[in-house]
């Protein structure tokens, strides 16, 4: 597979950008970095009724995005903090 572009839209930069403590927030780059290499990991879950979105847990936090396979890109579209 061949390496993929990261497009980060704003709102979800913003909301990465929030996160505290700094290892959780270098965690979630390394996710989203990972997905360059691998669009679609074997934790990653596709989202029902989409054909190209899916979404990928890391600890307490999802990363929601879309994969582009004609345009090697992968658009993070929304991050979460999922409540306990």
């Amino acid at each position: 597979m061949g390496d993929y572009r990261i497009v980060l839209k704003s709102f979800a930069a913003s909301r990465i950008e929030a996160v505290d403590p700094r290892a959780a927030r270098c965690r979630i780059r390394g996710k989203i970095a990972a997905l360059v290499d691998e669009p679609r990991p074997p934790a990653a879950e596709q989202l029902p009724g989409y054909a190209n979105r899916f979404r990928v847990r890391v600890g307490r936090f999802r990363i929601l995005y879309q994969v582009d396979d004609s345009r090697n890109e992968v658009t993070i579209v929304s991050f979460e903090h999922i409540l306990p």
